[in-house]
């Protein structure tokens, strides 16, 4: 195959490859064949990650609503959630797929994987189309490929549905060397995995879901909690809650979510399920990202002010 690329039968190479990502933990892996990155692709990308690959490996990691018992991970857990005993209305929230950096946990896994894969299989280091690039919410949009290669299906609430995890996981992709065949969509039509159900649109604090599926993001909660916007419409103040980060509403009621579904073990970024509202509005800048590094709410683009922004919501109700 060239590039130290080993001549090994395709659909060979393509079983042992997805066998080995689910053995690494993945829930739910496939192949998108050809994969060219869109046009308006900026330019710093290109230069990243090459121009195409003759495959990509899409992965979905299980976050799950249950906590994995006797993990190794558990004494750090514990540490981390022993908080202080916060009042009721003091407590500010943080969703669970932002309790551990999860898409940390993706990469770290798929690195490990690229090592054994160029080590059994051949490639290299540089080069996007001799080599393995990864990339976990990142400026590449990964909806769409997780659509395109039938990593799942799109549910109303424009998130995308797994047969085996619900939309209770996260993305990650990672560029192959090898030219294998593409899977087919798991979910061609688009709604068909919502049929006539409307739980997360009636649901939806405020109802930011549209019947046609897709979000409203001047009204979706999540969509402010993220740093988006210099202002909070007085609408969305009012249906906050005491939200910190991460609005699941939808995914709490969806059908799909309702099963046992196991979370990953890991010990990147834990964060607890609550903090003092009061304290993150009292810290500095720097205090905030000390606090947050390494965590889902220590990435660049979220901003302390919006952290202290949404602490202050959340507050809001008991003052």
């Amino acid at each position: 195959m060239g590039n130290g690329i080993m001549d090994v039968n395709n659909q060979t190479l393509k079983e042992n490859i997805c066998n080995m990502t689910l053995n690494a933990g993945f829930s739910r892996v496939r192949i998108l064949a050809r994969f060219v990155f869109p046009e308006n692709s900026t330019g710093a990308l290109k230069v990243r990650y090459g121009s195409g690959s003759p495959s990509l490996l899409v992965a979905a990691l299980p976050y799950g609503n249950e906590r994995n018992v006797g993990s190794k991970y558990a004494a750090a857990e514990e540490k981390e959630e022993k908080h202080e005993d916060i009042e009721e209305k003091y407590r500010a929230y943080i969703a669970p797929f932002a309790q551990r950096n999860y898409y940390k946990e993706a990469v770290k896994r798929l690195q490990k994987l690229s090592q054994t894969f160029r080590r059994l299989f051949g490639g290299t280091n540089f080069g996007c189309r001799s080599g393995y690039r990864i990339f976990c919410n990142s400026p590449i949009p990964e909806k769409p490929l997780a659509l395109a290669c039938g990593l799942g299906g799109a549910g109303r609430n424009s998130l995308v549905i797994t047969p085996e995890a619900g939309s209770l996981v996260i993305i990650a992709a990672m560029t192959l060397p090898f030219p294998l065949e593409s899977d087919p969509r798991y979910e061609p039509r688009a709604l068909r995995l919502c049929g006539t159900c409307g739980s997360c649109m009636e649901a939806c604090p405020t109802h930011a879901i549209r019947q046609e599926g897709g979000i409203d993001r001047n009204k979706c909660i999540q969509w402010y909690a993220s740093g988006n916007e210099a202002a909070v419409p007085q609408s969305i103040i009012e249906k906050w809650g005491q939200r910190l980060y991460g609005c699941t509403v939808c995914q709490d009621v969806c059908p799909h979510n309702k099963k046992p579904i196991k979370g990953t073990e890991t010990g990147e970024g834990i964060l607890p399920a609550y903090v003092d509202a009061r304290k993150i509005i009292a810290m500095t800048d720097e205090e905030i990202r000390s606090f947050f590094k390494g965590t889902v709410m220590g990435f660049s683009w979220l901003k302390p002010e919006h952290i202290r922004r949404s602490a202050g919501l959340a507050l809001k109700e008991s003052l």
